[in-house]
């Protein structure tokens, strides 16, 4: 009997997409999970927010030395072998490694225990993130999201039970890691039994890289603009304003979470039908799914902002309350987030990387202008400047994103 898998892409049922979308359920709810118990267990929201600008400092950076791969692997008309995807995001780990090294050496007060754990995490979930590449490719959709619940329960129980044991934030996401661990070298059991392509071309480095360094731009101002708003808190209020702001904030990775897994979710079939029908069909497509999320998130707007609070106070405590207006504001930037990834999945099938790089920066340089206009203006509470600087960031992004899919379905036709 072969111990090999057969390198023909398997058929996707629905159950698949289900558990795949399971899967990236599962891991924004450990994310939750763990901001639950370091506010209940631990400091409260300053732990909350000492924690989440960690992340804010960290997750751009590995998002840098992801190099993009996972995308160009799935979508790049060229094939190489995996070999060289490897190569490139073991270096990119490494680099990422160094550039906060070297953040720590600029910024010595930052909390390097927890710096260190975060790092640590990190470092998991890129190698997960490649290897899940993989998977895809194969459409083995399932495989991911069994993976992923996996990695997911493991983080919740070993976190509640380190914290219990230790109170101490640091060791727990550290302890977390050995859960990242186990799944990611069960993960790599299934990748060593696969055969290789025989159509891909070994190298191909260079040609690698120039379709992911401006896809590794786009990701990395995406991650920024998600954490501007904590970055911005940092400079101008204290660790508990950022750990209230950061726990409100679940809601945009809600909405993140969504779109990100649609993306995953559609990006195959985006590329049968550029494929067999062309590209104009594909934007039909993205209008119909962008479309249905929109309304989805209108019509449970003042669901949010007269029930928010209470919810939030209930969840996290009496500390973590918002006003109507800070929740009026912070769903006005829910809306257009998930959609934004049905456009990026369009420019990623017709191979417009580049332009996606754009339309963070100007996203993102919207927001610091917003932020150094807050900060300007006396008398704007931080927790409304925050959240204007979200909204500001998440609009830009969808009128760039809709805009350069318009463009490049007219140069694809």
């Amino acid at each position: 009997m072969s111990d090999t898998v057969d390198l023909k892409p398997a058929k996707t049922r629905a159950i698949d997409r289900y558990i795949f979308a399971g899967g990236s359920l599962s891991w924004a709810i450990a994310q939750w999970f763990l901001v639950w118990l370091f506010a209940r267990v631990g400091d409260g929201a300053a732990a909350v927010g000492q924690y989440s600008l960690t992340l804010a400092i960290v997750t751009p950076v590995f998002i840098i030395g992801q190099l993009g791969l996972r995308t160009v692997y799935l979508s790049l008309q060229t094939s190489f072998t995996w070999k060289s995807y490897l190569i490139l995001r073991l270096i990119g780990t490494g680099a990422a490694i160094l550039i906060i090294v070297a953040y720590y050496q600029i910024d010595p007060s930052a909390n390097l225990p927890l710096l260190a754990a975060v790092v640590a995490v990190r470092c998991f979930d890129v190698y997960h993130d490649i290897l899940y590449a993989r998977f895809q490719r194969e459409n083995r959709l399932l495989l991911i999201g069994l993976h992923s619940i996996t990695n997911s329960a493991l983080t919740m129980v070993i976190a509640f039970v380190a914290i219990m044991l230790t109170h101490n934030i640091a060791l727990t996401v550290l302890c977390v890691g050995i859960g990242s661990a186990l799944v990611a070298a069960s993960a790599q059991r299934y990748v060593l039994k696969v055969p290789q392509d025989p159509a891909a071309a070994p190298g191909g480095y260079r040609r690698i890289l120039r379709a992911g360094v401006p896809t590794t731009i786009s990701e990395s101002l995406a991650a920024l603009s998600l954490y501007l708003p904590i970055l911005f808190l940092s400079v101008i209020a204290d660790d508990a304003t950022t750990g209230v702001f950061a726990t409100a904030a679940y809601l945009l990775t809600a909405a993140n979470l969504t779109g990100d897994t649609l993306k995953d979710i559609f990006i195959t079939s985006f590329r049968w039908t550029f494929e067999e029908s062309g590209a104009r069909k594909l934007l039909r497509r993205a209008h119909k799914v962008s479309g249905a999320l929109i309304i989805l998130v209108v019509v449970a707007i003042p669901i949010i902002i007269f029930a928010g609070s209470p919810v939030l106070e209930f969840i996290y405590g009496d500390e973590f309350a918002l006003t109507h207006l800070e929740l009026a504001v912070l769903s006005a930037a829910m809306i257009p987030v998930a959609s934004s990834y049905i456009y990026e999945a369009t420019l990623n099938v017709l191979n417009a990387y580049a332009g996606q790089a754009w339309i963070w920066f100007m996203a993102c340089s919207l927001g610091v202008g917003v932020g150094f206009l807050v900060i300007s203006v006396p008398g704007i509470p931080p927790m409304i400047g925050a959240m204007a600087v979200a909204f500001t960031t998440g609009w830009g992004r969808f009128i760039g994103a809709l805009s350069l899919a318009l463009s490049a379905q007219r140069r694809a036709t």
